[in-house]
């Protein structure tokens, strides 16, 4: 579990008086991703001029209670609407005879269900002329199509029948349009010449069809502060509409066909009566309704856009960076300029590549050379010039090495696993063990503490100091 851990950061060092160490290879890559980040802005913002300026979402709300009076205003919602009949529809276009009318049951109702009108004329306002406008509200509005029988014949006479396909009723109506990417205002009630169109068919057996009206909101996607503006300035930011969404067909068992003259008792002007083919029936879906939410795309928008995406490749690229050749780049760096810096050893680059790095490892000692001179039983004053003439050798010292290459650091993790180790490799893994041992913040803590003992006493090893040093430390950290 812990080698998933990809949280937690490591501590930040400065190496070689800088944050981090600068390779032609990391500027290469930086100028790449510059590159790459330029063209993928070019991308966005073409996309950006090219296509759609709004995002907008769908969502259906069911079971409300709480409903905005501006929405259920449009339940009752008054429109204009067209109505004509023909027969044969589409391989002929035949209208029918003035047998066939189109009736307003609300106010055939109030007309006490007498149609003012004989067999050769149909002026009267409870018929609803064809091809033109009429209002009529979309919550409970009810329109029959009825047949004008003989005094002594209900039946269709052989001229009205059909002989292709069945009667057809255009209900063409004003609805509402939606314009996703019209700027100004997304929901449009359509003007008087502009219709949506519903085509019901049907044949000499009576039908009831439900037109079910569903009720729309359209709201823009603003913080609030703009809701807040919108609302002092008296701009609206919520649109209200409907639309018919389905339409419900029931054949009659029988009784609805002879309804006309049997309970409304419907008769003209000459005495006629009537039968049914077609009750149409608008209702106001009051258990859900849609709803529309928009979001305006703007330069803003395409810049965070292309900052996420660069930060994240950024991000990326580091990683893998870091992870194939930084981190081996950097150890091996770092113990090259010990050596030829600090320590004044001349590297030499080995030109054979199957000589390996064990003849020429490097050692680092823990113990000074003081204790090398104790041991030999020499004096502190001779010893200051052994010292000094171990310096003097140090400098003149060199190293017989096979400096790695560029590829040999990239592919270094996955290199022995399937080619084995050679001597550039075995450097790698040397110099990493040493930045590894020492780098420590462990290590570093407890050198620190042998030297606050040096700077004490200039001794290293000196066990009943460092003894009182422990018991110290431990009584200090149990009082505190």
């Amino acid at each position: 579990m812990r080698r998933l851990d990809f949280i937690s950061k490591a501590p930040n060092f400065s190496i070689f008086k800088e944050d981090a160490n600068k390779t032609n290879l990391g500027g290469f890559l930086f100028m790449v991703y510059i590159i790459i980040i330029l063209l993928l802005a070019l991308v966005y913002f073409y996309d950006y001029v090219t296509n759609d300026k709004y995002q907008f979402n769908y969502s259906i709300v069911k079971g409300y209670k709480d409903i905005d009076q501006e929405l259920k205003k449009m339940e009752n919602v008054r429109l204009n609407a067209k109505v004509s009949l023909v027969k044969d529809y589409p391989y002929k276009y035949e209208y029918l005879s003035e047998d066939f009318i189109i009736v307003d049951f609300g106010k055939l109702r109030q007309n006490h269900g007498v149609i003012n009108s004989s067999s050769t004329s149909n002026d009267d306002e409870c018929i609803i002329t064809q091809d033109k406008n009429y209002e009529y509200n979309v919550n409970g509005a009810q329109l029959g199509v009825l047949y004008r029988c003989n005094k002594t014949d209900c039946a269709i006479r052989d001229k009205d029948k059909i002989k292709l396909t069945s009667y057809t009723l255009f209900f063409d109506y004003q609805g509402f349009s939606i314009d996703h990417q019209d700027p100004e205002k997304p929901l449009r009630l359509l003007s008087d010449d502009d219709y949506h169109s519903y085509q019901i068919q049907f044949l000499s057996n009576s039908n009831i069809i439900y037109l079910n009206w569903g009720l729309i909101e359209y709201e823009e996607e603003k913080g609030v502060f703009g809701k807040t503006f919108d609302k002092a300035t008296g701009n609206k930011y919520k649109y209200y509409g409907g639309d018919y969404k389905s339409m419900d067909t029931y054949t009659d068992d029988g009784h609805m066909k002879d309804f006309p003259q049997n309970f409304w008792n419907i008769t003209d002007l000459d005495g006629n009566s009537f039968i049914m083919l077609l009750c149409l029936i608008s209702v106001s879906d009051t258990y859900e309704y849609e709803r529309y939410t928009r979001k305006k795309l703007s330069v803003l928008d395409i810049l965070a856009n292309i900052a996420s995406l660069s930060s994240t490749a950024l991000n990326l690229m580091g990683l893998a960076y870091g992870i194939l050749y930084s981190a081996n780049y950097n150890n091996y760096k770092i113990i090259e300029n010990i050596l030829t810096k600090k320590m004044k050893v001349n590297i030499i680059k080995n030109t054979k590549n199957d000589e390996y790095l064990e003849k020429a490892k490097i050692e680092l000692k823990g113990d000074l050379i003081e204790k090398d001179l104790i041991e030999k039983g020499i004096n502190e004053q001779d010893g200051d010039d052994i010292i000094e003439e171990e310096g003097n050798k140090m400098k003149s010292s060199s190293i017989n090495l096979s400096i790695p290459r560029f590829i040999d650091f990239l592919f270094h993790k996955f290199y022995a696993k399937c080619c084995g180790y050679s001597s550039r490799h075995i450097l790698i893994n040397s110099c990493n063990d040493i930045v590894a041992k020492y780098i420590t913040i462990e290590n570093i803590l407890y050198n620190q503490m042998k030297l606050e003992c040096l700077w004490k006493d200039y001794k290293w090893n000196n066990p009943q100091f460092q003894k009182g040093v422990k018991e110290d430390l431990i009584l200090d950290l149990k009082e505190k």
